[in-house]
C-alpha cells in the first residue's frame, strides 16, 4: 500500500468505543494506537483495504476538533471505496450503523450509501467514483 494523500482525521468523546465500534460495523482494523497523555486515544490510524483514517479522543484545550455529538450537524463526511457494496451495507445494517440512504446509484454511474457512526459522523461508501475515472 503506498501512502495516501489525503487522510481524514476526526475525533470521538470516547475513542476506544469508536475504534471497536469501526472494527466491528464498518470493517476497519487498527494499525497503530497511541495512548494520550491523559488517557483516551492519542492517535490511532484505522485502515480498509487502502483506505486510512486517523482518530483521536477528544481534548480540553482544543475546542477546534469535537466529536459529531458536539454539533447540531456535520457538515463531512468520509468516503472510502470498498470492493462489495452491497456485502459492506447488508454488514453494517445488521451491526447497527444508521442508515441514512441506502445503495443507490450516482449520476456519475458509482452506488453508494451513507451510514452515521455512533458518535454521529457521517460515512459514505461506494464501488468506485464513477464508470469513466
Amino acid at each position: 500500500m503506498s501512502t495516501p494523500l489525503v487522510v481524514p482525521f476526526l475525533r470521538y468523546q470516547d475513542a476506544p468505543a469508536a475504534i471497536e465500534w469501526l472494527g466491528k460495523v464498518f470493517g476497519f482494523r487498527v494499525a497503530l494506537t497511541v495512548p494520550g497523555p491523559k488517557g483516551g486515544i492519542g492517535h490511532a490510524r484505522l485502515t480498509l483495504g487502502d483506505a486510512v483514517v486517523m482518530l483521536a479522543s477528544v481534548r480540553d484545550g482544543e475546542p477546534y476538533l469535537r466529536s459529531a455529538l458536539d454539533l447540531p450537524a456535520v457538515s463531512q463526511g468520509v468516503f472510502v471505496v470498498v470492493d462489495d457494496l452491497d456485502a459492506h451495507y447488508e454488514q453494517a445494517a445488521a451491526r447497527g450503523a444508521e442508515i441514512v440512504v441506502e445503495p443507490e446509484a450516482t449520476p456519475e454511474g458509482a452506488r453508494v450509501y451513507l451510514a452515521f457512526d455512533l458518535e454521529g459522523q457521517l460515512w459514505a461508501f461506494g464501488d468506485g467514483f464513477a464508470v469513466n475515472d
